[in-house]
């Protein structure tokens, strides 16, 4: 997509490590200035890293970061969600500004029920949003302009790739890649660990499992694939790889990825009760 010349005035409630790297990728795609960046937080050791580090503004209390925004982020826990943006936060809210949400299980109707007149938007961005790898998807609400919706991508295209969903999938999202760097993790650590079993130093067996999962994900992306017929491309008849799936397969590790996402879901709606 084309890239936005400027998006105005960016204010951030919260700034966390998510945060921080939405910032660095305003910053870095040169979408606006430092100085148009505002960053709400409580913490002054965090307020103070980011004003050095990247020049923006910080403040302490939420009404003030928010008066002149066009752009306003809530990168803050969801549980802090009530707390954070009260009725003063809301009022001193611009009209035309949109409000970004990245606090997953907050639904639209939950949002607008704090924030009822601002045009909202759901995303659902990755951690590797830090190293400009991330993948976002994003959920307009009903009153959302095609200019807003363009907008939002256009931030997070300056970290990752983005696609537009609809609501109702975002728990879904959320429990694929959303979640899905922490089963990657967790998959690089245990092949490492066989690769360390079968006699390789740790760094050289973690260097060879996180690039052979990087590669392959950019494989299944730019090829565009099915996973199957990448698979089949490496796996020969009676050969090392297929020895190796059929004891993934006897292992369940297909299944375990079915429980992985089932069990987000189920943990997604009782935080959504909460």
């Amino acid at each position: 997509m084309e890239k936005l010349k400027n998006i105005g005035n960016v204010t951030f409630i919260g700034c966390g490590s998510m945060g921080e790297a939405i910032l660095k990728g305003i910053l870095g795609a040169k979408m606006t200035k430092a100085e148009e960046i505002s960053v709400s937080l409580p913490t002054k050791s965090r307020r103070d890293y980011l004003a050095k580090e990247y020049g923006v503004k910080t403040f302490s209390e939420n009404t003030e970061a928010v008066i002149n925004a066009d752009v306003v982020i809530l990168a803050i826990k969801p549980q802090m969600f009530t707390n954070a943006i009260t009725a003063e936060v809301v009022a001193a809210i611009p009209e035309n500004a949109i409000v970004v949400s990245i606090m997953g299980s907050v639904d639209l109707v939950k949002l607008h029920g704090i924030i009822p007149k601002q045009v909202i938007i759901r995303v659902m961005p990755n951690t590797p949003l830090a190293v400009g790898a991330g993948m976002t998807a994003i959920a307009p609400d009903d009153i959302a302009t095609r200019s807003n919706i363009e907008t939002v991508k256009a931030i997070f295209c300056s970290c990752g790739e983005v696609v537009e969903a609809q609501e109702s999938s975002m728990e879904a999202i959320t429990a694929i890649s959303g979640c899905g760097p922490g089963y990657v993790f967790m998959l690089i650590d245990a092949l490492a660990d066989a690769g360390v079993n079968a006699g390789l130093t740790r760094a050289l067996s973690i260097k060879l499992a996180a690039q052979t999962f990087a590669g392959a994900g950019k494989m299944a992306v730019e090829t565009g694939l099915h996973p199957a017929q990448l698979r089949d491309q490496v796996t020969s008849p009676g050969g090392t790889t297929i020895a190796g799936i059929h004891a993934l397969e006897l292992h369940g590790v297909r299944g375990a990825m079915y429980d992985a996402v089932n069990a987000v879901l189920v943990r997604s709606e009782k935080l959504k009760g909460k």
